[in-house]
């Protein structure tokens, strides 16, 4: 994946977790988002919800970066 793709896929999903999905996610769904994406920028796969392996099922080629960018972007803090 190049360093342009993953600049344009770290705004876009910024852009929808800022819009809360368009407004269809409940703020328990931008918990889960949040915990799973703290846990994903330290190189984990997601599980912490217990909503099955987020990283492979969605993210599966992504790299930490990605998941820390995204961290950044929304204010969350994964170190």
């Amino acid at each position: 994946m190049t360093v342009e793709k993953i600049d344009e896929l770290v705004e876009s999903r910024v852009a929808w977790f800022k819009t809360k999905g368009h407004g269809g996610m409940t703020p328990m769904m931008m918990n889960e988002v949040e915990q799973q994406f703290i846990e994903m920028a330290q190189g984990g796969d997601g599980t912490c919800t217990q909503q099955g392996n987020i990283r492979e099922e969605y993210y599966r080629s992504f790299p930490d970066s990605f998941f820390q960018r995204v961290c950044d972007k929304m204010g969350w803090n994964w170190r």
